[in-house]
């Protein structure tokens, strides 16, 4: 990713006249050019701390919702598997 990174910037700020041609670049204003890299900054931030913070909880709540349903339902906790029954009637 930060090999990806750098290549991006570098290409958005001050690329060699041959990889300019080479990948058809467009003239962009440097306010414009910090604007995307200013953009681009915030959607890594937002899915860092998503993803670290947000869908952790989520999946949490996501969890005991799907417990609280089947508890609900009748089916009461978690059902063992019956080869794991049979194991330990054998013991």
């Amino acid at each position: 990713m930060v090999v990806a990174l750098l290549i991006a910037t570098y290409m958005l700020f001050d690329p060699a006249d041959w990889l300019y041609d080479l990948m058809q670049l467009t003239d962009m204003s440097e306010r414009f050019k910090v604007f995307l890299l200013a953009l681009a900054v915030g959607g890594f931030a937002c899915a860092y701390l998503a993803e670290r913070v947000l869908f952790q909880q989520l999946a949490k709540v996501v969890g005991r919702l799907a417990q609280w349903i089947r508890t609900r339902r009748g089916g009461g906790g978690k059902v063992r598997k019956q080869y794991k029954i049979i194991l330990e009637g054998m013991r």
